[in-house]
C-alpha cells in the first residue's frame, strides 16, 4: 500500500471525525466502504463512524464509545491515534480530493479482479459472447471523480433560487460592520469573502477591525480575532474603552474613574463577558488559524451559534506553517498566506478580514493611498474580494492642510461585486479605541 492513500485514508476519517461538517460525512458515507480502505484498522474506523451516523451525531467522542462497545477501540490505537488522524485532516483543504482518490482506487481494484475472472473463465473454455457483458459493466462505470464534477444544471437551479429569494426579499443580509456607508455599499460582508483593511503605520487598522468584530459580536454572531501583536488583555482593554465610552489613560490609571465612568466600565464588561468572541494570541499561521477557526466554530455550533468573522491583525506579520520561506521571496510568502485565507473563508463559509500595510513611499499625507501601493501588493490585490484604505493624514503628519485628529477616510480600493473608488468619512476617536457616524453639520 502507497504512503499517500495510507494519509488520504487518515484526512477522510480525521475530517470525520472532528464532527464538524456532518454534509461531508454524509456525502463520505454514501460514497465509500469499508472495503475501500487500504488499512484494517481504517476499515474499523469507517464502519464505527458508519454506524454511529445511523443512531446519532459523529465526532471524535461518540465513535470512540461505539469502538469501545464493539471492543475496537485499542485495535484501532485508541485516543492518541484517532486524535493523530484528526490533526492530519488539517493539513488539507480539499478533503473531498481524498475521498474521490480513496474511492477511484477501490474502483480500480474491483475492475482489476472483474477482468481476471474474465480471463481465468476465457481460460476455462467460457466463450466472449458470454463474458461481454460483465467486461462491458466491469469497464463502463465512471470514476468518482467524474462523479463528483458539478452539475451545471444544479448550479443554474442554485442560481434561480437566489434569484426568487432576492425577487422577495429573502436574502441573509450580509455581515453588518457597523459603518453604514461601507455596509450600504457592499450590502454587508458576504461569506467566503477575504476583505482587506489597508492603512499606513498609525492610521487605525486595529480599531476599524475592532469596531467591525464589536458590531459582529453585538449581533450575536462569532468572530474569532487574530492579534499578532497585542495581547489578548489588551484587546479587552480596548474593547471595553470603546463599549464604555471611557478614555484609555483613565482605564490605565482607575484611580481617577467617577462613578458613573465605573458604572459604564461594569457594563461593558458583563455585555463583553457574554460575546461569542475568541481571542487566540498564539495562531500565527494559516494552518494555526484553521485549527482555532475550527474549534471555534464547534464550539459556538454548540450554543446555536455560528463563527461568521475571523479577524488576522495584521497580514505582514504572519508566519510560514514550516517556519521559514525557504527559498520563496517574501512577496511569494505573502501570497500563500492571502490564497490560504481566501481558500478558509470558502471552506468555512466566514469572512476573513486581514490588516495590512502600505508601502513607506505611500506614506505622503497629502495623497489618498491607492491599490498598488499595497506591501507585497500582487496576491493581496488579487485574493481579496474588498480592500478597503484608510487616510488620516493627522496620523501621518499632525499639522497637514484642514484635517483633524477626529477625521478619517474610509475609500474602497476594490469590491469585486460592486462599486468600487467610494469615498466616504468617519469621526475618529482614538481615546477611546473606536470610530462612529460623522457629526452632521
Amino acid at each position: 500500500m502507497s504512503t499517500g492513500m495510507v494519509l488520504s485514508e487518515r484526512i477522510v476519517l480525521g475530517t470525520m471525525l472532528r464532527g464538524d461538517d456532518p454534509g461531508f460525512t454524509t456525502d463520505t458515507l454514501g460514497l465509500l466502504t469499508p472495503a475501500a480502505f487500504t488499512v484494517p484498522a481504517h476499515r474499523t474506523v469507517f464502519t464505527a463512524i458508519a454506524r454511529t451516523a445511523d443512531i446519532g451525531a459523529v465526532d471524535l467522542s461518540t465513535v470512540m464509545v461505539t469502538l469501545d462497545a464493539a471492543d475496537s477501540l485499542t485495535a484501532v490505537g485508541g485516543f492518541n491515534e484517532l486524535s493523530a488522524a484528526v490533526q492530519e485532516s488539517f493539513t488539507s483543504t480539499a478533503p473531498t480530493d481524498h475521498v474521490a482518490r480513496i474511492a477511484d482506487r477501490a474502483a480500480v481494484e474491483a475492475r482489476r479482479g472483474a477482468l481476471q475472472q474474465a480471463a481465468v473463465a476465457l481460460d476455462d473454455g467460457q466463450d466472449l459472447d458470454t463474458n461481454r457483458a460483465f467486461l462491458m459493466d466491469a469497464l463502463a462505470s465512471t470514476s468518482t471523480t467524474a462523479q463528483l464534477l458539478p452539475s451545471i444544471s444544479d448550479q443554474v437551479y442554485e442560481y434561480f433560487a437566489l434569484l426568487d429569494q432576492r425577487l422577495h426579499g429573502e436574502v441573509p443580509a450580509g455581515l453588518r460592520t457597523g459603518w453604514s456607508r461601507f455596509d450600504e455599499i457592499t450590502l454587508g460582508l458576504q461569506p467566503g469573502s477575504l476583505v482587506t483593511v489597508a492603512g499606513r503605520a498609525g492610521t487605525g487598522k486595529t480599531v476599524v477591525m475592532m469596531d467591525w468584530a464589536r458590531q459582529a459580536c453585538r449581533d450575536d454572531n462569532g468572530v474569532l480575532f487574530i492579534p499578532l501583536e497585542m495581547s489578548a488583555q489588551q484587546m479587552i482593554e480596548r474593547a471595553i474603552s470603546a463599549e464604555a465610552c471611557v478614555e484609555l489613560n483613565k482605564l490605565r490609571e482607575p484611580g481617577c474613574l467617577d462613578d458613573d465612568q465605573w458604572d459604564r466600565i461594569s457594563g461593558a464588561i458583563s455585555a463583553i463577558s457574554q460575546w461569542p468572541l475568541y481571542i487566540d494570541t498564539h495562531a500565527s499561521s494559516v494552518s494555526d488559524i484553521r485549527r482555532t477557526a475550527t474549534a471555534a466554530k464547534a464550539a459556538l455550533a454548540e450554543s446555536g451559534r455560528e463563527l461568521r468573522l475571523i479577524v488576522v491583525d495584521y497580514l505582514q506579520l504572519m508566519k510560514a506553517d514550516s517556519g521559514g520561506r525557504g527559498a520563496i521571496t517574501r512577496a511569494e510568502e505573502i501570497g500563500r498566506f492571502t490564497r490560504g485565507l481566501k481558500l478558509l473563508a470558502r471552506e468555512l463559509e466566514l469572512v476573513v478580514v486581514v490588516g495590512s500595510q502600505f508601502n513607506r513611499s505611500a506614506a505622503d499625507p497629502n495623497k489618498l493611498p491607492r491599490l498598488d501601493e499595497l506591501k507585497e501588493s500582487g496576491s493581496i490585490e488579487e485574493d481579496s474580494d474588498i480592500v478597503l484604505a484608510l487616510h488620516r493624514p493627522h496620523a501621518i503628519d499632525g499639522q497637514i492642510g484642514m484635517a483633524t485628529a477626529d477625521e478619517i477616510t474610509g475609500l474602497i480600493l476594490k469590491n469585486r461585486h460592486g462599486a468600487a473608488q467610494a469615498q466616504f468619512e468617519r469621526s475618529w476617536h482614538g481615546h477611546l479605541a473606536s470610530t462612529d457616524e460623522p457629526v452632521k453639520r
